[in-house]
């Protein structure tokens, strides 16, 4: 049997290199998703790194069942779940960055609205808040003053809005309609306006939140469950496993995980929370 899906996986290969010399399409690997994803979870690793732990977790996972269990789906389940356990903890440690730097904006602007009142320029008052700011955002501020020294205020707001992020993006459009498009003064009191409106957002979407993380834990409870209880039944009872070590028990043991993952997708985006697109060029 392990022939078997070994050859077949070698077919494919095959199948897809020659597919992709006769109609000459170069493979594409997303890369730039990949390097977002590290880069905004502010990871310790390059993502070429991430990528080879992600294969080492699978390869891991795969063997470790394997060894109890000599069942071919129960092994490709588990290389999928390997490769997926880090994927989604870098994903959540991604959201709980973007989740401060989210929270920290509101400070952040009442912060230097305060400084701009004080009669501060502006260019002083962005320092400032760069040192003495929320923590979560002093790297941006520190980067939006050095750019408005380097190459002026223009190229200062553009930079503000690389991060990707929709409150970036807010506070990157009023800065340039009260600097460089509109320049009528006040900025201080617009300031504290937006901070004040992305409190208020805030605090709707961390209730909303919180029931959606609910609901995707008992996803995953639920979607795991049958799992590790076919996986104790097969540890206490070897011979209920042999059925599935045949090519129709494979192909049942497929679809039953294909089903249960279906699932899992189906609560989790009842449960997901909708993101609002940006609102500046990017999406």
């Amino acid at each position: 049997m392990t022939g078997f899906l070994l050859g077949l996986v070698f077919a494919a290969g095959v199948a897809f290199f020659w597919a992709g010399a006769v109609h000459r399409v170069e493979p594409r690997l997303g890369l730039g998703r990949v390097n977002r994803l590290v880069s905004q979870s502010e990871l310790p690793l390059s993502p070429p790194l991430f990528l080879l732990a992600v294969l080492a977790a699978s390869a891991l996972a795969a063997l470790l069942v394997w060894s109890l269990v000599d069942v071919p789906v129960l092994a490709l389940a588990a290389a999928i779940g390997g490769a997926y356990a880090p994927v989604a903890w870098v994903g959540r440690r991604r959201e709980r960055r973007l989740r401060e730097r989210e929270r920290a904006w509101p400070a952040a602007l009442a912060q230097l609205a305060d400084a701009l009142e004080a009669g501060i320029a502006f260019p002083a008052a962005v320092t400032l808040v760069a040192e003495s700011g929320p923590a979560a955002l002093r790297k941006d501020l520190a980067r939006f003053h050095a750019r408005l020294r380097a190459g002026g205020l223009g190229a200062a707001i553009a930079g503000l809005a690389d991060a990707g992020e929709r409150s970036a993006d807010t506070v990157a459009l009023l800065l340039r309609a009260g600097l460089l498009e509109l320049p009528a003064g006040g900025l201080a009191p617009v300031l504290r306006q937006l901070s004040t409106v992305l409190s208020e957002r805030l605090e709707a979407r961390e209730k909303a939140r919180s029931r959606a993380s609910t609901l995707q834990l008992e996803a995953a409870i639920l979607a795991l469950s049958p799992i590790v209880l076919f996986l104790l039944v097969g540890l206490a009872s070897p011979g209920y496993l042999e059925a599935y070590q045949t090519p129709a028990g494979t192909l049942v043991g497929v679809t039953g995980g294909l089903l249960i993952f279906g699932c899992y997708l189906l609560m989790r985006r009842l449960g997901r929370v909708p993101e609002p697109r940006r609102t500046g060029g990017g999406q």
